[in-house]
This record gives structure tokens, sequence and C-alpha cells, in this order.
């Protein structure tokens, strides 16, 4: 571990969006990221796999290795989102063809292996479905002891994205989420209600666009992609899910949170996927809180975060 830096794994599906959260945390050099461990999400597993290599490269750190993920959930098989990130994952981005190769290592068996190095110390930010880390907790039962927090885009306490009542990221492996929220390692989750309000305009996409350099040109023409359907749905901006955790895990006070009771629904016909949160308890049960759950987001900051790490990896 580098001194002084806080060591990260970030578990993702790239994913325009993984893709600005990745520039986020590597645009800042109090974090040393130990890994990325793709999982199948937004597109089947060889894609995100790519697709974290084709960014590293990108961003000149062909040293951070991408490991094996998981290429299906723990019991529904493959769930991805389609086309919603494009054909490619990357939307309309075309980047050159990696160098570089995924590690023969199993993304569990390297989380562990990481988190018993680090001492405790080990951040996991997970912003793809959740089944790598479920399955380093079901291999390594004594994992809990040597992570000091996960965080995580995914659920909501409203409405849903992908069914009526659940957020992708948890319907994709909502068993793989009930475990790691059962887990007791320290959690933080920015759902679906916060997310929205994290929205990026066409004024601050030109200041992203300013920022300089090859991988702010390619995340301007991430989030405009997201800005352009946003102007043509009467929305006040493009929406970055996943940029708000790397906001969260780079300045907590940019997020207001709250403690909460967070469970997965895994039966429900209509309610798979879903989170369930309870603030305090109900008639005849206490709910003891399990999760800091983002409520609000102080916007023009969160701005701030992203054009100012796209300027230090363009320096």
């Amino acid at each position: 571990m580098e001194q002084n830096k806080r060591p990260i794994i970030l578990d993702c599906d790239p994913g325009t969006d993984d893709a600005i959260c990745l520039f986020m945390l590597l645009g800042d050099d109090r974090f040393d990221i130990k890994g990325i461990t793709p999982v199948c999400g937004n597109k089947p597993l060889s894609f995100c796999e790519k697709n974290a290599l084709q960014l590293c490269e990108l961003t000149g750190r062909e040293d951070i290795p991408v490991l094996k993920g998981a290429s299906q959930s723990l019991f529904c098989g493959e769930r991805t989102a389609g086309n919603v990130h494009g054909a490619g994952g990357l939307g309309s981005v075309t980047l050159p063809e990696p160098h570089k190769q995924v590690e023969d290592q199993y993304a569990w068996d390297f989380i562990y292996q990481q988190a018993v190095a680090c001492k405790g110390e080990l951040e996991i930010v997970a912003i793809g479905p959740l089944t790598n880390v479920a399955n380093a907790l079901l291999k390594y039962p004594n994992l809990k002891e040597y992570v000091k927090r996960i965080s995580i885009m995914g659920g909501a306490k409203g409405l849903g994205n992908w069914m009526a009542a659940a957020e992708f990221n948890i319907w994709a492996d909502p068993h793989a989420a009930k475990i790691v929220f059962a887990s007791g390692i320290p959690m933080a989750m920015m759902g679906l209600d916060i997310c929205f309000k994290a929205y990026v305009t066409a004024d601050d996409l030109a200041r992203i666009r300013a920022a300089g350099g090859p991988v702010a040109e390619v995340a301007a023409e991430l989030i405009g992609e997201r800005v352009g359907y946003a102007e043509k749905n009467g929305r006040p901006g493009g929406i970055l899910c996943d940029a708000v955790t790397a906001a969260y895990v780079m300045d907590e006070s940019v997020v207001q949170t709250v403690d909460v009771h967070v469970d997965v629904e895994t039966r429900g016909i209509l309610t798979e996927g879903k989170t369930v949160i309870t603030y305090k308890h109900t008639e005849d049960r206490h709910f003891p809180p399990n999760t800091k759950m983002g409520e609000d987001v102080d916007r023009p900051r969160f701005i701030d975060l992203i054009v100012n790490s796209l300027a230090n990896l363009n320096r």
C-alpha cells in the first residue's frame, strides 16, 4: 500500500457512467487503486473486461490489474442492460484494442488477498451488480474483518429504473446484494433517488470538455450523450449514477446521508430486487442501521469533483 493513500478496489461493469467514476478516482492522488474487478452487468462480462482494460490504457494506468469476474448472477443467470450503454458498453466512443490482458486470477480471490494485505484499510467501490463481492464473502467468511467499507451505486428507496420497484444493479443479482448488505461490513448506498439529483447540464458539460486532454474528451462524449437524452426528454440534465458514488468516496461532505437498514427482496413476483429501506422500526421490531444512504447531493461541488479530476489526469 502506497504510504498515506487509501487502498481501493473498483468493482464495476463498464458502462458509460462507470467510466466517469473510474476517471474521478484515478484523478485523485489520495487513492491507491489496487485493481479493477469487472462483473457481468451493463454488458456481458467479456465486454466489461475489455472496457476496463481500454479505460486503464486511455488513462495511462496499465499498471492497474484487471481481474476475472463473475459472468452471471448467483442464481438468475446472465442479466444485462441490453444496449442502454451502446453496442459495446461505452456509448459511441471507440477506443483502441487493449494491449493488456485480464489477469489469471478471480476477482473474489483478489479481493480477499488485497483486504488481508491492507490490514483492514481496503475500501471496495462497487458500482455494478454485487456478484463478485458476494462470491468473496461466501468463499471467505472472515473477509468482513478486513474490509473498511463498501460504497455502492444501487437500489432506491422509491421506484426503480429497470423494474417498477427495482434499480438495475440490485435486480441483476438480488441474492448477491442481500448477502452484501447482511455482511456486517460498513456500507454506503447511493441509490436512484440521489442520483437523479446529481445531473449534468450543457453548461457543466462545457466545463468538463474544457478540462482538456484525451480523457476529458472521452468523458465529454460519454456525458454528452446523456445530456442530449435529457434535453430531448425534458429533464434538467444527464444522470451519472456511478459518479455519485465516486464523489461520496472522494468527499463525504458532498453527499448528505442518513443511517438506515437495507434488505433486498429476492422472491417477489413484482418486487424482485427491491431495496427495502427501514429508517428506525416497525410497530413490533427494531431494525438496526446497516447502511449510510445518500439523501441529497451538493450538485455544484459534485460537478467540481468531476472537472478537477479530469484536469488532474490531463496534467
